[in-house]
């Protein structure tokens, strides 16, 4: 899902395409004409699996592909630009930045970008859309929507239901896109159920009866378990005759709304409760969110699990594994229908307040635990939650005081610096502080990582503005964290206007802080990495090592990689600016390393730049050319680089170097490809390792075909045949659980498989093959 997410894959088809042909060929058709194209219609009338099949097969057209944006789960309009970002692998920047990053990246690609779910964000994607289109000509954009965008230049695909079968002449023979679309859900949901000459009929009635919907189609062939097709007709005409003229005139809501108040009735009434309550959820979540949010008196959390195995066999619920570890989801209409349900019970508010009170509990409880082992494991649960957390935020500034605001504000804050959402940390932080009253002292630690955030993106005059306040605040409060994240701001603030001693003195003083704090803070560790960074700039690489050696030792006694990393990488900084170059590429590749399991593009922008100078010394230009125009496009999306203006000297320098050895058409032509190289293809050419393309002897070789994984995915792939989660394969090769994860993922798709059986098949039958 987060690969999915942040490299805007398209989704993956987990059921057989039904009929759609004539709607295909007419978007492939526009798609060739129009630059904007919007498919309409009603919830669940199949918009999203339309756009998904159409997108996949226009991508050949597409020279850099297609990027997928659910918006789904998003309800905040300011995040909009940024989620766009996200889908691209550039995260990072605040909300007016993005707009204009976006713009720049987007300017000379070819690429179409798929908008699904855009109604309730409909003038946002609109302003968006305009933008992007306006000012990158090869740029196409497919919505889906229940309404129009409105834009000029628009085109509009109304998405109709499936054809049903006309009662009046049942043609066995006549295909039925509706009838078939039914045939292979019952099929897969009931081992024996087959559509026969004596059920064709009621099969034809009900498929009539829902107007083609696929969602009600789908819903329906999930009761196939329990009931016959005419007893579910019987039910389902009953619930149509007695909905006329409630909730909408337009008949396909009113078809809709029928077959989920039948799946409703169908369920027991735990578990039409569950149903309603789980709606507060807007991402998916996994079974331990659901016990404690939604269990009470009523529904005891004992309860949940048997209660959610009921709405997945009933279609109300989706499944999905996601690393090992099960994940449930609604889809949009089914989520709406539940929270009508909800606010009918009178217990919004407090489904709410109980969400909140959990995502608030685990975001507390993860701030001890971020300087340990355990923090590739919140990093992962952050991103998993992203969603969620979205929505509890929200609800929290409307409703919380002052107090446990302050602790969600600064717990969210540090988790998603952590993994380099600095510019949604910022758009949170300027909502917390709308018209809200922060003069009193307990504000000081809050501002003091607000103005932390806006040094970090150079943002300068903001940074200053918000050290102020907080200064003035933390004199009386007795903070030293707020202290420590003042001193950081303003060491950064003099880092970048060149004033090394004054910034030397601000970092040691944070770092004194930290020291007399109990050292439990994650964010103030990364002094160390600041203050050698300065003085490998100011030509003090012997006391520059020395910090940044510091510094990988603290995350290598807490178990940590975030400082751990960053310090490595400053540290081949150092040894790189001492003119040993063959002892900063390591460094440099293992910062590197870590900074993909953490899915840090902060970091692993900064990393391929340091990997590309030594190379650069080496005597590798055109792999220096190639890796800086890789690392360009994520350091332009970041909002930061973290090494101040005099980097820029540094990075012309090598450059440079580069440009001579090569000859500029040459040097050119490496930077373009590494531009147009995949974030995680370049990194893999950054870490060398490639794909073994030649046979090999032993348990990785085959006789008949070369090997396409490299060596890491192959030894994962054999953990895979041996029946390893994802978390246990994390555990024993010691890496992060999002790397075994973004593994399995990479392996799936060179393979072409969708299957952990299909992987574990695949490795044994070489391993079987081989000499």
């Amino acid at each position: 899902m987060t690969l999915e997410r942040r490299a805007g894959r398209l989704p993956a088809e987990m059921t057989s395409f039904i009929g759609r042909r004539a709607e295909l060929t007419e978007i492939r058709r526009l798609l060739g004409q129009c630059r904007l194209l919007t498919l309409i219609g009603p919830g669940g009338v199949g918009k999203t699996r339309l756009a998904v099949r159409a997108a996949d097969e226009a991508a050949r057209g597409f020279a850099d592909g297609v990027c997928f944006v659910d918006l789904g789960s998003l309800r905040q309009p300011g995040l909009l630009a940024e989620t766009l970002c996200e889908a691209l692998g550039l995260p990072g920047q605040s909300s007016e930045q993005a707009v204009d990053m976006l713009a720049g990246h987007l300017g000379d690609r070819n690429l179409l970008i798929v908008l699904d779910t855009c109604e309730h964000l409909v003038d946002a994607c609109a302003i968006l859309a305009e933008v992007l289109l306006s000012v990158a000509p090869r740029l196409r954009v497919l919505a889906t929507s229940r309404q129009p965008l409105e834009l000029a230049g628009e085109h509009i695909v109304a998405v109709e239901p499936l054809d049903r079968p006309d009662l009046d002449h049942i043609d066995p023979l006549r295909a039925c896109a509706s009838v078939d679309l039914f045939t292979a859900r019952a099929v897969a949901v009931a081992a024996g159920w087959s559509l026969t000459p004596g059920n064709r009929d009621a099969v034809a009635t009900l498929c009539h009866r829902l107007d083609g919907i696929p969602l009600a189609i789908e819903l329906a062939a999930a009761q196939v378990r329990t009931l016959t097709v005419e007893q579910i007709v019987a039910r389902l005409d009953g619930k149509l005759l007695g909905i006329r003229g409630r909730r909408t005139a337009h008949r396909r809501h009113q078809t809709l709304y029928a077959a989920l108040d039948w799946s409703h009735e169908l369920c027991s009434p735990d578990e039409r409760l569950l149903w309603a309550r789980l709606s507060v959820f807007r991402g998916d979540f996994d079974l331990e969110a659901a016990e404690h949010v939604c269990a009470d008196a009523r529904l005891p959390a004992d309860d949940i699990l048997g209660l959610l195995s009921g709405l997945i066999d009933k279609s109300v619920l989706l499944r999905a594994e996601r690393g090992g570890d099960a994940r449930y989801q609604m889809l949009d209409t089914i989520r709406e229908y539940g929270a009508e349900q909800l606010e009918a019970l009178g217990q919004t508010e407090r489904l709410r307040t109980a969400a909140l009170d959990w995502f608030s509990d685990c975001v507390l409880r993860a701030r001890p635990e971020l300087m340990t082992v355990a923090q590739p494991q919140w990093l992962d649960w952050i991103v998993r939650e992203q969603a969620n957390l979205r929505v509890v935020i929200e609800h929290g500034i409307d409703t919380l005081d002052d107090a446990p605001l302050i602790q969600v504000a600064l717990g969210i804050g540090r988790l998603l610096v952590l993994i380099g959402r600095i510019g949604e940390a910022r758009h949170w932080a300027t909502r917390v502080l709308a018209g809200r009253d922060t003069s009193g002292p307990a504000w000081s630690e809050t501002l003091a990582l607000f103005a932390l955030l806006a040094a970090l993106q150079n943002d300068l005059e903001e940074a200053e503005a918000l050290e102020r306040r907080a200064s003035a605040q933390a004199a009386g409060a007795d903070d030293p964290v707020a202290e420590a994240y003042l001193a950081m701001a303003r060491g950064l603030i003099a880092t970048y206007r060149d004033e090394d001693a004054e910034a030397l003195r601000e970092f040691d003083a944070a770092r004194e802080l930290h020291r007399l704090n109990g050292e439990h803070d994650v964010l103030v560790p990364i002094v160390d990495v600041l203050m050698a960074m300065v003085c490998a700039f100011s030509g003090d690489c012997e006391v520059a090592e020395k910090h940044a050696a510091r510094a990988v030792q603290v995350g290598e006694d807490n178990g940590e990689l975030w400082v751990r990393s960053y310090g490595l990488i400053v540290w081949g900084l150092a040894s790189w600016l001492s003119g040993d170059p063959t002892r900063a590429l390591p460094r440099a590749q293992e910062g590197l390393r870590m900074k993909r399991d953490l899915d840090d593009w902060l970091g692993i922008s900064v990393a391929m730049e340091l990997v590309s100078a030594c190379h650069a010394v080496l005597g590798d230009p055109a792999r220096t050319a190639r890796l800086l125009g890789t690392a360009d496009q994520a350091r332009s999306f970041t909002g930061t680089t973290l090494l101040g203006p005099r980097h820029t000297i540094i990075r012309q320098t090598h450059e440079l170097n580069a440009r001579e050895m090569l000859g500029n058409d040459a040097f050119q032509r490496a930077y373009d490809a590494g531009l147009a190289l995949g974030a995680q293809a370049a990194i893999a050419d950054a870490l060398d390792e490639v794909p073994e393309t030649s046979r090999d002897t032993g348990d990785d070789a085959c006789a008949d075909e070369p090997n396409p994984l490299t060596r890491r995915e192959m030894e994962i792939a054999k953990l895979v045949s041996e029946g390893m989660s994802n978390r246990g394969i994390a555990e024993r090769l010691v890496i992060s659980k999002r790397t075994a994860d973004a593994h399995i993922e990479h392996i799936f798709a060179k393979l072409g498989f969708s299957s952990r059986t299909q992987v574990a098949t695949w490795y044994t039958e070489r391993h079987r093959t081989a000499p």
